[in-house]
């Protein structure tokens, strides 16, 4: 299984050695892509289920109060109606809890390895800036290398994008975790050799694209080769983030 629904808990059988399965399925597939040391967006859509299965668990009480529940009589000193949850009720509730139970330890256990592997993986980043930095850094360009290779990949970022198109860019986001999500856009691969820096690249990506004259530029260089959209871009994205907002 290689997607989780965001309301797997309450979607199709509510049956807790179905949704064993479902769960180890899921997990199975998240734990081979952190073997394979890719970590998004796995680490992002594991930690939202885990957070929300603690939600879901949290709000049970309310959501129990909401069932309709039959009366059995009144109390003769306050003079309420007395009620009580109908079977049916009270039984899907065990199996909810049932379900949780199973599943939110093994969350956690999945997302502690991961998020671990991401602050192992992250230290063997740097970033850098490229030339003197403007006094608006939340639009420019992205390079990631990997230390042993020559091969550099370009990317347009912007952090305060208002969906205003600028010309032939076209975004998608990766991060899919910040309030301010940066976005990013691939421009090119580069080899570099002798004669071209990343100041040399940066010069001429003002001169392809004048209505970005003043760019922030970042380097982000892996000692690791590192899986590109499921881990590199991701990580690079959030230390941009981070730099731009401080």
């Amino acid at each position: 299984m290689k997607k989780l629904q965001k309301d797997w808990l309450t979607q199709g059988l509510i049956d807790l050695e179905y949704k064993k399965f479902v769960v180890l399925a899921y997990l199975q597939n998240v734990q081979q892509h952190f073997s394979d040391k890719k970590l998004y967006p796995d680490l992002t859509e594991l930690r939202d289920h885990y957070e929300s299965s603690l939600r879901f668990r949290n709000r049970k009480g309310t959501l129990s109060a909401s069932f309709p529940k039959d009366a059995t009589g009144i109390d003769p000193e306050s003079l309420t109606v007395r009620y009580q949850p109908r079977q049916e009720e009270e039984d899907y509730m065990a199996e909810i809890d049932s379900i949780l139970n199973f599943a939110l330890p093994r969350f956690g256990q999945t997302l502690t390895k991961g998020q671990q592997m991401a602050d192992e993986l992250a230290a063997n980043l740097t970033l850098t800036p490229i030339g003197m930095l403007p006094l608006r850094r939340d639009e420019g360009y992205l390079f990631l290398h990997w230390t042993a290779h020559s091969q550099t990949h370009i990317y347009y970022f912007n952090l305060s994008w208002t969906g205003l198109a600028l010309p032939g860019f076209t975004f998608t986001n990766t991060s899919q975790t910040t309030t301010q999500p940066l976005r990013t856009r691939y421009i090119d691969s580069v080899r570099k050799g002798i004669g071209v820096t990343y100041e040399t690249l940066k010069l001429e990506l003002i001169r392809r694209r004048p209505f970005l004259p003043n760019p922030a530029t970042f380097m982000v260089e892996s000692k690791r080769r590192l899986p590109l959209e499921e881990t590199l871009l991701p990580m690079a994205e959030r230390l941009v983030e981070r730099q731009v907002l401080e």
